[in-house]
């Protein structure tokens, strides 16, 4: 109520703010449109006499024209009678004179406008008004005519009659009305304050074109009084008239009209002051009353808050519930003044208790029994809890029948009963459920309480005989008195750190690991009992251990297990030492692809039988997958009659199920004492003797300190070779290669050389195996391809982009690193045009994987690559295959051009190889020409390409750039 007083009294005070506001403008704009009244009529006026003026000014000028042949006199006079006429018949003029060009009056005037006259300029002004004549009464004003003969016509005008043109304007007590020359010289003015003519004021340039209106509130020039005022120059002649209403007494009666405005404004907000002053001593003594009020309430939500509950009554006649906040949040819903549709609440409660929770309500009701109930509600965000609703049915007088009570949240108390439940249950699903055995026992009687399935089948008995038993019952006979005592109340210290023995049913042993915890069952103390069967456990153990020890699939000795068996002999025998025969059969991994996984068992549990046999007689052996036997001398002495029994075992073939396989071997031997680091030791030298064996192919060889020398140093070689691969210490060598026919340079091959710190090279022929046999090949060859595809742009800067880089590419490099994709990004990635690099491959790539280097072959070659045989009759290739691959050139071997002029054999071989080569469409190349006379025959016999000592070192690429920007070399 106090809101909408206030808000009334706002809008009150602003409407009449508004109104009053409005009133003003209003006023100021009529007094406005009063004044433009006032000028536009005064203007038309003035503007009507001064034209009747102008028309009589220049009949005269026409009457002079008309008599201007007369002779001078006659015509002054003339001229003077009719001046006089016009002047009698206009009495608001004083006189009018004629001014020759030389602007000389017709007759004797005041010097002042002959002044003037004198500084008048002909233009488009029809009059001009001159300075102010004063005269005993008014004063007068010089008017001035132009004439078409280039003189002027003056006319003094009385400015009387301006002032009868102003005066008795209804104007008010403030205004005025003023005519004023262009000039803004006043020369007639209505006012209160005076005439004020002669006064000159500052025109507004609003005004100063012709036919302007302007109006404004100012303060006037002449008497400092505001007014609202209106310019007009809507005349063609020299002259503006204003108008002015003051604006002081044009707003009197609006002041009066503010004033009772706001006399009503102070009287509304005064009378709702005191309203609202006592209204306020009211609410606060209602305050304090609801104050008290909510503190109680507050009390009573805070009871109910703590405890959970809520408090409704139903009113079963009209269908709703009222029900405190707290009630309402336990259903998850909302009071509309305190009242709930009975549905809703129904809505709320589980499905599966609704029913039961109406039919209940409804006896309640009839009964006038006491309500008491728990159900489940399911809210909207999906979650259920437990209520308990207590109730009881009254009499309304007014409302008849209803019941009241109360809703308490039980969640808590039903799932932490739920919890024991659960808990009871796993504990018993745990119970029956435990794959071992487990009883549980009184302290006092020894009875078994409980036992579940694994001790029924375990043990044989039947869960109730087991039920009827003690248990001591269980205890086998050698521990009956010791389990007394373990079992007993006081005793039982150390019974889980022993295993024991227990009697099922039929007399068998189970040895089992008790493991034990004391519980109360029903307020008496009971024992918990868990009989592991470590029988089982044992047998597992020892297999693993046997495991650990053995090879499963041919029951001998693991490497590790027969070193430490040796060591251990060592150290009972005092120090005798012993030898070690380590084979390695051939081919034994190749078995099971081939003959089949069963057969590949079969003859290596065969082989590892002869073996084990030969061990026995000798000592011990051991076997390392998939193809190393160790079988061991304990007496050294014995060695060369282990070899020769091992040997006789290898030689004899084992029969399988695909036929009679022949074992094949390479056998390192080793002798050590003891000391010297051990049986580890001494089976590593003969495992660097049978590597030595088999490279060698050699059946049987004696390890000596030579072996471990080049082992170490090969090691060492593959570990600098790794190194220098990493810190870039690998560069690449260029030798020519010529076409015989002309001298040009048809290629450059790569060679790959290892500059040493002090600058020396270490040869190619030492590390190039060991990175083949290293696997450092791979890296090495891509980064020998890239440096050459780099190179090569360097040929196209000096204008030798047709020459082409040859790469020597190994078989493990090319199975392994050589794939279409990379050399196409290679080519891509440095522009090369197609054919820049050649690849030169042994035949060695040919004997591995014949089909499958064929397709790679093309592929590489279709990709832009050409492709050499190198070293060619050397090795062991098919013509066949020679015939299919997608080959460029042929390389002769050094072997055969070395002996080219002194050796029949080696020339009939090259002429072979030239015409083999020439009739598969291939260029042939000639290796290690070193002489003038191989070269000479070369050429003869129409070798097509050399490269050679005698035709140019390998140089660095520098040199070689030299060389080729230098011009052709002669050959010969």
């Amino acid at each position: 109520m106090r809101n909408a007083g206030l808000w009334l009294g706002v809008v009150l005070s602003v409407g009449l703010l508004v109104l009053v506001l409005l009133d003003r403008e209003a006023r100021l704009e009529a007094a406005s449109r009063q004044s433009m009244a006032l000028a536009t009529g005064v203007d038309r006026l003035l503007h009507y006499e001064l034209r009747n003026i102008q028309r009589a000014m220049h009949a005269i000028e026409a009457e002079r024209l008309l008599h201007d042949d007369l002779p001078a006199e006659q015509a002054s006079a003339h001229v003077d009678r009719w001046v006089r006429s016009v002047v009698a018949r206009h009495h608001e003029l004083d006189d009018i004179l004629l001014f020759d060009l030389q602007r000389r009056p017709h007759r004797s005037a005041d010097q002042r406008v002959v002044e003037w006259v004198a500084a008048l300029r002909h233009g488009a002004d029809p009059m001009h008004a001159g300075p102010l004549l004063p005269l005993p009464k008014g004063a007068l004003l010089p008017l001035a005519v132009p004439m078409q003969s280039g003189g002027w016509t003056v006319a003094l005008f009385r400015t009387h009659e301006l002032q009868n043109m102003v005066d008795a304007l209804d104007i008010g007590d403030e205004g005025s009305a003023t005519i004023y020359t262009q000039a803004g010289v006043v020369v007639a003015r209505f006012g209160r304050s005076g005439t004020h003519v002669g006064r000159r004021v500052d025109i507004p340039a609003e005004v100063s074109t012709e036919g302007a209106r302007y109006r404004e509130h100012m303060v006037s020039q002449l008497d400092g009084v505001e007014r609202a005022v209106t310019f007009s120059n809507t005349s063609d002649y020299p002259f503006l008239v204003s108008a002015g209403i003051g604006v002081h007494e044009a707003l009197t009666p609006w002041r009066i009209y503010a004033a009772a405005a706001l006399v009503l404004g102070l009287v509304y907000w005064i009378v709702f002051g005191m309203v609202v002053r006592r209204a306020r001593r009211d609410e606060r003594a209602r305050f304090g009353l609801a104050a008290e009020v909510a503190e109680q309430a507050d009390w009573l939500q805070q009871a109910q808050l703590a405890s959970g509950t809520g408090v409704w009554r139903l009113y079963p006649q009209a269908g709703y519930v009222r029900a405190t906040d707290e009630m309402a949040a336990l259903y998850g819903l909302q009071a509309r003044d305190g009242r709930i549709p009975v549905e809703a609440f129904f809505e709320r409660i589980h499905e599966d208790d609704r029913a039961r929770i109406a039919a209940e309500l409804a006896a309640s009701q009839v009964d006038r029994q006491p309500f008491v109930q728990e159900y489940r509600v399911c809210l909207p965000d999906g979650t259920v809890r437990w209520l308990k609703a207590r109730g009881a049915t009254i009499e309304d007088g007014s409302t008849g029948m209803l019941m009241t009570g109360t809703v308490t949240d039980v969640t808590d108390r039903r799932d932490a009963q739920q919890r024991i439940e659960r808990a009871e249950q796993q504990f018993r699903h745990l119970f029956e459920r435990n794959p071992l055995p487990t009883w549980v026992y009184d302290l006092q009687t020894l009875r078994v309480l409980a036992v579940n399935e694994a001790a029924v089948e375990t043990y044989g008995y039947s869960r109730e005989d087991l039920l009827d038993m003690r248990v001591t019952d269980l205890l086998a006979p050698e521990d009956l008195e010791a389990g007394r005592e373990a079992l007993s109340p006081g005793g039982g210290q150390g019974a889980q750190d022993r295993p024991w023995m227990l009697m099922t049913r039929d007399a068998r042993h189970v040895e089992v690991h008790v493991h034990a915890r004391t519980i109360d069952v029903d307020g008496r103390p009971a024992r918990l009992v868990l009989a592991e069967d470590i029988g089982a456990r044992m047998s597992y153990e020892r297999d693993l251990a046997w495991r650990a020890s053995h090879d499963p699939t041919t029951g001998m000795l693991t490497l590790a297990a027969l070193a430490e068996q040796l060591d251990s002999h060592c150290a009972a025998d005092g120090g005798h030492g012993f030898s070690v025969a380590y084979v390695q059969l051939r081919d034994l991994e190749l078995i099971a692809p081939t003959l089949g996984r069963r057969a590949g068992e079969n003859i290596l549990c065969e082989a590892a039988a002869r073996f084990s046999r030969v061990a026995e007689r000798y000592g011990a052996a051991g076997y390392m997958p998939s193809e190393t036997f160790v079988i061991v001398a304990l007496v050294p002495q014995d060695l060369e009659a282990m070899v020769a029994a091992l040997v006789e075992a290898i030689g004899l073939p084992v029969e399988s199920e695909g036929g009679k396989f022949a074992l094949e071997a390479w056998i390192g031997l080793a002798s050590g004492p003891c000391e010297d680091g051990g049986a580890e030791k001494v089976i590593g030298h003969a495992a660097l003797a049978a590597l030595h064996a088999r490279r060698e192919n050699l059946p049987v060889v004696q390890y000596s300190a030579a072996m471990a020398e080049q082992a170490s140093s090969r090691l060492a070689m593959v570990r600098q070779l790794r190194q220098a691969h990493e810190r870039g210490e690998f560069e690449l060598h260029f030798q020519p290669i010529h076409r015989l026919h002309d001298g040009s340079v048809a290629a450059v091959e790569a060679l790959l050389r290892w500059r040493q710190a002090d600058g020396s090279y270490i040869s190619p022929a030492q590390f190039i195996p060991l990175c083949e046999e290293s696997g450092l090949i791979v890296p090495i060859g891509a980064w020998v391809l890239e440096e050459a595809a780099r190179v090569h742009a360097r040929l196209v800067e000096i204008g030798c982009g047709d020459v082409a880089i040859a790469v020597n590419v190994s078989a493990v490099q090319f199975e392994a690193d050589m794939n279409p994709g990379a050399i196409r990004r290679l080519f891509e990635r440095h522009a090369l045009p197609p054919h820049a690099l050649h690849l030169e491959l042994t035949e060695s790539v040919l004997l591995r994987h014949p089909d499958d280097a064929r397709v790679l072959m093309r592929t590489l070659r279709d990709e832009g690559l050409c492709l050499s045989i190198d070293d060619f009759g050397t090795g062991f290739s098919s013509m066949a295959y020679l015939r299919e691959l997608p080959l460029d050139h042929l390389k002769i071997d050094r072997a055969f051009v070395r002996d080219v002029t002194g050796d029949a054999r080696s020339a009939a071989i090259c002429r072979a190889l030239i015409a083999l080569g020439h009739g598969l469409g291939l260029a042939i190349i000639a290796e290690g020409v070193e002489e003038a006379a191989q070269l000479e025959w070369l050429r003869a016999h129409g070798c097509d390409q050399a490269q050679g000592y005698h035709l140019g070192r390998p140089m660095p690429i520098d040199a070689l750039l030299a060389r080729l920007a230098g011009g052709p070399v002669p050959l010969d």
